[in-house]
């Protein structure tokens, strides 16, 4: 007769096998993109870490002609396989997740390359989160060096995607629909790759299409909210300072500044993703519960929500727990105040929090993982742990909790050999959590 303990270690295998199947076809996942309505021919604009992606999905969807384009994105972009309309693009790779001088002559480029095209031509703009960094012009009180920094610490701070961009936006000359100005000669036609919660298309890649709602003041705010008005370089915070007594122009503001001639087409991470897993791990014999909202918020009360969910239904007290087994699907960004030196990323640090929260609950796995392949500035896009790994650990000498007060999440990982590694995977759909119970 099988043991409890040997049932549990066949169960978690299945899982694990399971939840390895969920990061390949992340991998092959591609999107649509709907072109019937584009003419014969286009100039084509792409930004961002999915821009591989939205290019694929480009060149299936459309039949016609790309006159010429310029392609900006964190990784090379192998063209061998593509139709030659897309080899025929100027292809221009960046650094992420903190902006370069790099970034900003890319960007340069690309500037000149849209002032030039001629009047009424369509510009297709295909944007995917990543853009905020890579997409970068600072005004000229503020150096690369003060922008890098301003950028670190604000991924650092536990600010939300939303807020961190509203910064961003108010220092820069491109980003909060800044780009769109430059082109007010030509027939823009937008496509955003939401990367965001609740999928705020001005928030996505800092909006540098989109007019912006946001304000100086709430740069400022931000900032202060976060207790980092004293760790900011002085010539960005001034600038804020200034832009907030109306010595520098605010960004383009709705019904006020938009652009005379813009479509925009929205493709919606949890739409896009939700089915396709949800066919995956019902082929697998779960029971598919996709969260109603997306995750949004402070990293512990994140952890808190998930693993009240799984213990809820290991107590038979959901509406879950008369079906076995399930799979909980989660959603959207979690955010980190990251203290200290460690090693790590918000997936990585995600999932060791909730393997100590189902330390020794029912056989319960978990997996946390960015969907582009890179969580923070690891080698790693995730983790995947089981409720039974803190206990591992602790036996073979990695107590967890040193490394969660460190922030030294990715060491950890590495020590269990529980770190996900795909490589960039030309996509971009928000942070993924699946967990498996029973």
């Amino acid at each position: 007769m099988e043991s409890i303990s040997d049932k549990h270690s066949r169960i978690l295998r299945h899982h694990k096998a399971t939840l390895q199947q969920v990061v390949t076809s992340i991998k092959k996942f591609s999107i649509k993109l709907d072109t019937t309505q584009l003419p014969k021919e286009i100039y084509l604009l792409a930004i961002g870490k999915a821009s591989q992606q939205m290019l694929d999905a480009f060149s299936k969807s459309y039949s016609g002609s790309i006159i010429d384009g310029v392609v900006l994105s964190p990784d090379p972009i192998p063209t061998a396989k593509t139709d030659k309309n897309i080899r025929s693009l100027s292809f221009f790779t960046g650094t992420h997740p903190l902006p370069s001088e790099e970034n900003e002559a890319s960007t340069l480029e690309i500037l000149s390359f849209i002032k030039h095209l001629p009047a009424q031509a369509i510009l297709v703009c295909l944007i995917s989160g990543g853009t905020s960094s890579l997409l970068c012009l600072p005004p000229d009180p503020i150096t690369i060096a003060d922008l890098q920094h301003t950028y670190d610490l604000l991924l650092r701070s536990g600010a939300s995607i939303q807020e961190m961009n509203t910064v961003r936006k108010h220092i820069s000359l491109v980003k909060g629909g800044q780009l769109a100005q430059f082109v007010h000669h030509l027939r823009l036609r937008s496509y955003l790759l939401s990367d965001v919660p609740q999928d705020t298309a001005h928030v996505i890649g800092s909006g540098p299409t989109l007019t912006d709602p946001s304000t100086y003041e709430q740069a400022l705010d931000i900032l202060h909210a976060y207790k980092l008005k004293e760790q900011i370089p002085k010539s960005a915070l001034e600038y804020l300072k200034q832009g907030a007594l109306s010595r520098y122009p605010e960004t383009p503001k709705p019904g006020l500044n938009d652009h005379p001639d813009q479509e925009v087409h929205l493709i919606t991470g949890s739409q896009t993703l939700q089915p396709f897993l949800q066919s995956l791990l019902e082929q697998q014999g779960f029971a598919v519960h996709w969260s109603d909202e997306p995750v949004l918020g402070n990293q512990k009360t994140v952890v808190r929500e998930i693993a009240g969910q799984v213990i809820s239904v290991l107590n038979g007290q959901s509406e879950l727990s008369e079906k076995s087994p399930q799979a909980l699907v989660f959603q959207g960004e979690s955010y980190l105040e990251v203290k200290g030196e460690g090693a790590g990323g918000r997936n990585q640090h995600l999932a060791l929090l909730l393997a100590l929260s189902l330390e020794g609950q029912h056989p319960v796995s978990v997996l946390s993982l960015a969907t582009d392949g890179v969580d923070g500035p690891t080698d790693a896009a995730g983790a995947l742990v089981s409720s039974y790994t803190t206990l591992q650990a602790r036996k073979q000498g990695h107590p967890p909790e040193p490394y969660i007060q460190h922030y030294n999440s990715y060491a950890f990982h590495e020590a269990m050999n529980t770190l996900i590694k795909t490589g960039p995977s030309g996509t971009n759909l928000m942070d993924l959590c699946v967990v498996l119970i029973r």
